[in-house]
C-alpha cells in the first residue's frame, strides 16, 4: 500500500507539472499569435494619405476662375524669395501672379513636413498683409480682394488665392483639397 500510495503520488504530481507546462505552452503560443494579428492589421488599416497634384490644382485655380490682371508662373526660388521662405520646406509649388495692377495671386504648395507647413502659412498670411499696405495708397479697391484672401490646407498642402470671386474661389478650393 505504501508503495501504491507513493505512485499516486509521484503520478499526481508528474501530472500537476505536465498540465502547468501545458498551460504555459498554450499562453506562450497565444501570446505569439496575439503579437501577429496585431502586426498584420496595421498594415491592412493603414489610411491612404492624402496625394494632391499640385500643378494641375494650380492650373484648375488659374483656369476655372475669373481674374481681373493675367496672371503668369513664377519659378519656385523667385516665389521663396518673394515670400521669405526656405526653398527647402517647399517639395512641391504652383504659383501665378498677377502683374502688380491687382492683388490677385495663386499659390499652391506641398510642404516637407508639418513645421515647414507652419512656415509657409505663416509667411502667406504675412504676404497678405504686406500685400494690403502696399495696395492701401497704390490701389485700395485691392484690399477688398485681400480680405477675402483664401487660403487652406490640408495635410501637407497648402492653398493661397486671391481673385475677383472669394467666394468662388473659397469653393473650388475647398472641392480641390476633397480630390473631386
Amino acid at each position: 500500500m505504501i508503495f501504491r500510495s507513493k505512485i499516486s503520488t509521484y503520478n499526481y504530481s508528474s501530472f500537476k507539472v505536465a498540465a502547468v507546462l501545458a498551460v504555459l505552452a498554450c499562453l506562450i503560443l497565444a501570446g505569439a499569435c496575439g503579437a501577429s494579428k496585431t502586426e498584420a492589421p496595421q498594415g491592412d488599416d493603414k489610411v491612404e494619405a492624402f496625394v494632391l497634384d499640385v500643378a494641375a490644382a494650380g492650373e484648375r485655380l488659374h483656369s476655372e476662375l475669373e481674374y481681373r490682371d493675367d496672371l503668369e508662373a513664377l519659378d519656385q526660388l523667385i516665389v521663396c524669395a518673394l515670400l521669405g521662405l526656405r526653398d527647402s520646406d517647399v517639395d512641391q509649388l504652383s504659383s501665378y501672379f498677377s502683374s502688380g495692377a491687382t492683388a490677385e495671386e495663386i499659390l499652391v504648395f506641398k510642404a516637407v513636413d508639418e513645421d515647414a507647413l507652419k512656415s509657409l502659412r505663416s509667411a502667406v498670411e504675412t504676404r497678405v498683409e504686406d500685400q494690403k499696405k502696399v495696395y492701401v495708397s497704390y490701389a485700395p479697391e485691392e484690399i477688398a480682394y485681400l480680405d477675402g484672401a483664401v487660403i487652406v490646407d490640408r495635410d501637407l498642402y497648402l492653398i493661397y488665392c486671391v481673385s475677383a470671386d472669394s467666394q468662388k474661389a473659397n469653393v473650388l478650393v475647398n472641392e480641390i483639397l476633397r480630390n473631386r
